[in-house]
């Protein structure tokens, strides 16, 4: 082989491994921009199953509190029952008691 057969050898090797050299970084910047993408898809995904979770706890948290408020509301109007039907139970016996009262006053003056 001759000189220059060798150096034109040389020089298309060194074309074919610079062609390479520049396909294998077009290649990393296209896998590292899909890492990206792909990572910022697995972030928004979790950020919405984040967002609805926290709207079934909160969801869950506010009927919980709408049912104890009914059982709180239920119990205090039982209560309140109970004191009007005991109210209202002795209300001849106040009244005849003012009613003896009165004519014990009325006899006594």
């Amino acid at each position: 082989m001759e000189k220059t057969e060798i150096l034109k050898k040389i020089k298309e090797t060194e074309q074919k491994i610079e062609e390479e050299i520049r396909q294998a970084e077009e290649e990393r910047k296209k896998k590292i921009l899909s890492a990206k993408d792909e990572a910022r898809k697995i972030i928004e995904d979790a950020n919405k199953e984040a967002a609805k979770i926290k709207a079934d706890v909160i969801e869950k948290a506010r009927a919980e509190i709408e049912a104890e408020k009914e059982k709180i509301r239920e119990k205090r109007m039982a209560e309140i029952n109970e004191i009007v039907k005991r109210g209202e139970s002795r209300v001849d016996d106040v009244v005849n008691f003012l009613y003896d009262e009165f004519k014990r006053m009325i006899q006594n003056a």
